[in-house]
């Protein structure tokens, strides 16, 4: 390091002795140059000691046997009555000569220890510094094993904003029992590689205080700090003795050219580095957490970020502060420099929610469920009402405080807690459940609403309809068709009609044969007509669903089923003979069934001489037998009729019926005492001329 001048110094008449006593030393080679310094002459000079032993303590090495010369020559020499010392300047420091006399026993006094006292408190003067000069050569010895760790703390200035370095470190307590020493630091710092000495180092200040500031901005990966310590007597011994080595830290340096701006809701950084940084670290911290940063906070963990980064998924709308921190090796060890730190807002833009979805449970007929995708801010608020908001209210953003001029009022908004499930892709999806449907309404409109900083954006209104519940459901049956009649439901368009099996669950799903029906036409024909073809003959179950139409879709309500038991169609034909006389003799039946039977029900051929038979009970019951294919009989005759077999043809079987003396009508019935059964078996009658027994009455 250069050698540096003091202006008292310069002024001293026997500096120039001094130094031609020095230079002919050098020229004799009992020392050389750089062991015995001209700053040794200048301490020699300011401290005013003239005492064999303390010069010899005071000179380095090899010039300490040359004290006693030195001493004989001061004697000679005319004494120093020049001004008091003055402060000269030191490059980036400055170094201050203790005063002479009193005043410099004053200012070493406040840097004094004792052994296993507490240091004293820091006086009331400013602290004595010293220059790189004032020190002797470091000689190299056995490296000083106890080292601390000096702390490191970023200085701010009034606005906030990154200042000064401070480094602290624990005061030296010098060893002795019962001595005073002067304790001299001189805090140094080597731009990447640790500095092996003091004196190949730059100097950062030198003196009795216990800290250091230092505003020279990184320019490397790393810097080093070391603090070295001088101890002694006085502070010309203390400047005249070896220094040790008493603290140290290594520094990774913060990025440089650092900016960070937000684009569209991307967050862009970008810096520079030293080629020997390995990666830089980057934290989004949330507004409210801006002074506890910590690994959660940790965003791009598997890239070097060296040249910087781009976050596309920082939430619209908030604000966060991000953190760099470049991390370099230490002898081995990952260590983070301080944080280049910037606050970003991230700029917002309303999205509307266009997927609303409402779905019921089964059986839960009361209430039913709200979910839709989040937008990327802002919070999502429903409304429910018997009319949609007006016409063209969704076009653009409109204040929050105008919902209420375009038909949201604050009592039409939903207030169920809300909650997130994933979809069947895995995205989150926002759920709203327990939404109850007004007891009055057939009809209601859900607006999603989009709410961020005092701004709303109405999203895709969603029309649903409640149909009423289909009671009073009844079938009635007729030879030739169906006639399904029911209250109609409220709010419902139609009523569709699903066709299954016996004891079908319509929760399973409902597929096959259908017919609909809209209200105009159950007024017009008082029912659904259903022909005999449409309606199994073995039966079936019938699920009746009300059917209403909302925003283009069809919206079913609650599904109300009956049972068919189905209908037996069975014909029969009647062929009177007569005698010549025209009176009746007897008659041949013929039956045909709808579908082929192994047997047949029992039938009873009923004769009434006043009118048609009405029922089975209605006359007298005639006697009939089956005929073989010959026509002669084949049993004993009986009241009651049952074919062995009954065909879609009717060629089958024949039975003949006794009609001698008869007189009137005869009439065929299915022969049960069970209502039920009666019901599952229609029977045709021919024509009624067939059925008459005496020709020319009514």
């Amino acid at each position: 390091m250069p050698e540096q001048h003091h202006a008292q110094d310069a002024d001293d008449p026997r500096l120039q002795a001094l130094m031609a006593w020095r230079q002919r030393l050098v020229d004799s080679g009992h020392v050389s140059r750089t062991s015995f310094k001209e700053a040794h002459l200048r301490l020699v000079l300011r401290s005013g000691q003239t005492d064999v032993e303390q010069l010899r303590a005071m000179l380095p090495g090899a010039v300490a046997e040359h004290a006693e010369e030195l001493a004989s020559m001061l004697a000679t020499l005319p004494a120093d009555t020049g001004s008091p010392p003055a402060v000269a300047a030191s490059g980036r420091h400055q170094a201050v000569a203790p005063p002479p006399a009193a005043a410099a026993d004053e200012v070493e006094s406040t840097t004094m220890f004792r052994v296993g006292a507490a240091p004293a408190p820091p006086p009331r003067t400013a602290p004595v510094t010293f220059g790189a000069a004032d020190f002797a050569d470091f000689a190299y010895g056995d490296p000083v094993s106890d080292v601390h760790q000096a702390t490191p703390r970023r200085l701010r200035d009034a606005s906030g904003k990154p200042a000064a370095l401070e480094l602290t470190w624990p005061p030296y307590l010098p060893k002795g029992s019962g001595a005073e020493s002067v304790v001299i630091y001189r805090v140094v710092s080597g731009d990447d590689t640790a500095p092996y000495s003091p004196d190949r180092a730059d100097l950062v200040t030198a003196g009795t205080a216990t800290s250091a500031h230092d505003d020279r901005p990184f320019t490397t990966a790393l810097r080093h700090y070391q603090v070295w310590v001088n101890v002694g007597a006085t502070h010309t011994a203390a400047l005249a003795a070896q220094p040790f080595k008493h603290a140290e830290t290594a520094l990774v340096g913060p990025v440089r050219n650092f900016g960070i701006r937000e684009d569209g809701g991307q967050v862009i950084g970008q810096w520079s580095v030293s080629p020997a940084v390995q990666s830089v670290f980057v934290y989004r911290v949330p507004a409210a957490e801006r002074d506890r940063v910590g690994p959660q906070h940790r965003i791009h963990a598997d890239g070097d970020n060296r040249t910087g980064f781009v976050d596309a998924t920082a939430a619209r709308g908030e604000r966060y502060r991000y953190v760099v921190r470049a991390a370099a090796p230490v002898d081995g060890v990952l260590r983070l420099s301080e944080g280049a730190e910037a606050d970003v807002e991230i700029s917002a833009v309303l999205a509307p929610v266009t997927d609303l979805v409402l779905q019921q449970r089964p059986g839960e007929e009361s209430t039913f469920e709200l979910s839709w995708t989040p937008p990327p801010a802002g919070r999502v608020v429903v409304y429910r009402s018997q009319r949609g908001p007006n016409a063209g209210s969704e076009a653009a953003e409109l204040p929050e405080a105008a919902l209420e001029q375009i038909g949201l009022t604050p009592d039409l908004r939903l207030t169920q807690p809300v909650g997130t499930r994933p979809d069947d892709a895995g995205r989150p999806r926002t759920v709203m459940s327990g939404v109850s449907w007004p007891t009055a309404w057939s009809r209601a409109y859900l607006t999603p609403v989009t709410l961020l900083a005092g701004r709303a954006l109405l999203g895709k209104t969603l029309s649903s309809v409640r149909t009423g519940v289909i009671r009073d459901v009844d079938l009635a049956e007729y030879c030739n068709k169906q006639v399904l009649t029911f209250d109609w439901p409220a709010g419902a368009t139609a009523v569709e009609m699903h066709v299954a099996p016996k004891g079908y669950d319509p929760h399973n799903g409902l597929t096959g044969k259908t017919r609909e029906i809209t209200e105009e036409e159950y007024e017009k024909y008082g029912g659904l007509q259903l022909s005999a073809q449409e309606l199994p003959v073995a039966g079936c179950s019938l699920h009746l669903a009300p059917v209403a139409f909302s925003g283009g879709r069809r919206v079913a309500g609650a599904i109300r089923s009956v049972e068919y038991a189905g209908l037996l169609r069975l014909q029969y034909a009647m062929q009177i003979h007569r005698d010549p006389e025209g009176r009746p003799t007897h008659a041949h039946i013929a039956m045909r069934s709808q579908y082929d039977l192994p047997g047949s029900p029992a039938f009873v051929l009923v004769n009434n001489r006043d009118r048609i038979p009405l029922s089975a009970n209605d006359g007298e019951a005639v006697d009939a037998a089956p005929l073989t294919t010959d026509g002669r009989l084949a049993d004993q005759p009986s009241k009651e009729l049952r074919w062995s077999a009954l065909t879609t043809q009717g060629n089958g079987e024949l039975w003949a019926a006794n009609l001698r003396g008869r007189e009137g009508w005869i009439r065929l019935f299915v022969n049960s005492p069970s209502p039920e059964r009666l019901r599952t078996i229609a029977l045709l009658d021919p024509p009624v001329e067939t059925l008459q027994l005496t020709a020319g009455r009514p």
